[in-house]
């Protein structure tokens, strides 16, 4: 598993009553990911009627959207992020490429009121 791969997951609901399969984005760098039994992830959902303000919309016509490995138009939900562990990756499905990259970059920045030049955290 590396930063920027898109992952399908069993995703546990907040009440931890039962659990969901569904893609997530992996944020953390890739040198916590080799030596974690965990990951930090950001939901993606293919429901995008309910966009949040921090929601990036990624679209089929995105000319990065094939090397996702998503089916469907769908959201990052910017300020859905969560550690789990390693072990509820059920596969990988694909990656987010450069441009991508920066438009998550650009949405964290804004969720955590960072200036643009200060992500240090080399999200």
């Amino acid at each position: 598993m590396n930063k920027w791969d898109v992952v399908v997951l069993s995703y546990p609901f907040t009440d931890l009553s039962a659990t969901k399969v569904r893609p997530a984005l992996i944020i953390s760098p890739d040198s916590y990911n080799r030596t974690s039994q965990d990951a930090v992830f950001v939901l993606i959902t293919t429901n995008t009627s309910r966009r949040g303000p921090f929601d990036l919309l990624v679209q089929t016509s995105h000319p990065e959207f094939f090397a996702t490995g998503l089916r469907f138009d769908s959201a990052v939900r910017i300020d859905k992020i969560f550690t789990l562990s390693n072990k509820l990756v059920v596969r990988t499905i694909g990656r987010f490429g450069p441009q991508l990259m920066k438009e998550v970059e650009k949405q964290l920045r804004l969720f955590l009121e960072l200036p643009g030049e200060q992500l240090a955290l080399k999200i």
